[in-house]
């Protein structure tokens, strides 16, 4: 029952709050007593799933502060998402990505298609979770973080996922030795 809360709620504050009468401000905040009043009329619970949920969340996807509410990213309505909770951004990240979607990519860059923002993670393990999500077996493209930085273009970090508004096809390539990452990953992790 949580994920299917947890899922509504991602929508909520993200794509359809105001269908369901909930008003995000500049940031993307809204008022923590209106969506515990729609959550709890559909789902039949309170404040303490929802807390529970935005201190689970394993993507970090949810802040709770001064009776508000708010995802920390994947809006596609207007909010400014030009905010972030680190300076400190990786050299390289990574994006999984359907395997035909790849050449038009590093023709064309990364675009946020239907969102506010290009989506990145910070491992090879975390890229092919996201990019399971639309086929089987994704293709991962590795992003030159550090190089973008280095050129003036700026990368945030939200929870657990690192967002920009566009990724410049120069700074992407296809990460064919996903194995050796998958390998290292468990050495550090």
């Amino acid at each position: 029952m949580e994920i299917r809360i947890s899922k509504f709620l991602s929508g909520l504050l993200r794509h359809f709050g105001p269908k369901f009468g909930i008003e995000l401000d500049e940031d993307g905040w809204a008022e923590l007593e209106k969506v515990e009043r729609v959550v709890r009329e559909r789902y039949g619970v309170g404040r303490d799933i929802i807390q529970r949920i935005v201190e689970k969340d394993a993507k970090g996807r949810f802040e709770l502060a001064n009776g508000r509410i708010r995802a920390k990213y994947g809006h596609s309505v207007a909010v400014n998402t030009r905010w972030s909770e680190s300076s400190e951004i990786p050299p390289r990240l990574y994006h999984g990505t359907r395997p035909e979607a790849v050449n038009s990519i590093l023709e064309r860059g990364l675009l946020p298609m239907k969102r506010l923002e290009v989506h990145l993670s910070e491992s090879v393990k975390e890229a092919i979770e996201v990019g399971r999500r639309h086929c089987k077996n994704p293709a991962v493209l590795e992003i030159d973080a550090k190089g973008m930085l280095r050129k003036g273009y700026e990368i945030r970090k939200k929870g657990k996922v690192y967002t920009a508004d566009f990724v410049p096809p120069e700074f992407i390539r296809v990460k064919n030795d996903l194995n050796d990452d998958f390998e290292q990953n468990k050495v550090r992790n």
